[in-house]
């Protein structure tokens, strides 16, 4: 699926940069994708706590064949194909309390940064160490917010 246009070049290479990216959004914005701030917010939520706190899921045989392929391509990439259909787990409704779902957020990258332990196993592709896990939720994130955009400020 090809690229939208008018989506923002982002790279984080730290979860600290997620939220200054969120607050400067909060001055104003719009989105280009599917979902609003809110729904990025909460899926991100979603997948930022479930790598902390595992996730309960059932995943194919066949998935989990080639997902470490497709997860390390994303990895070496640092991009995320456009279009995946999310599952409806981790698929937000529309309605959301947009400061809410920001403050929520800060709260996962929190609990994020300040998880000591190992992470639970991804469904996916198994155990990996803190930096790839991290890495990963850094290019995710970074995906999704690509999708809104600051609105300008008058000079």
């Amino acid at each position: 699926m090809p690229r939208t246009a008018a989506r923002r070049a982002l790279n984080f290479t730290s979860l600290d940069q997620v939220m200054p990216d969120v607050d400067r959004l909060l001055a104003g914005h719009t989105t280009v994708g599917k979902w609003d701030l809110a729904q990025i917010c909460k899926h991100l939520t979603i997948i930022l706590t479930g790598a902390v706190d595992g996730f309960d899921m059932k995943v194919p045989w066949f998935v989990k064949l080639v997902a470490p392929l497709f997860f390390w391509r994303i990895l070496k990439t640092r991009a995320m194909p456009e279009g995946l259909k999310a599952t409806e787990f981790v698929t937000p409704k529309s309605g959301l309390d947009l400061r809410a779902e920001v403050e929520a957020l800060r709260a996962a990258v929190r609990l994020f940064n300040a998880h000591a332990g190992p992470f639970p196993d991804n469904p996916f592709v198994g155990r990996m160490p803190r930096d790839t896990v991290e890495q990963f939720h850094c290019i995710h994130c970074a995906h999704h917010l690509s999708f809104a955009l600051p609105s300008p400020h008058p000079a």
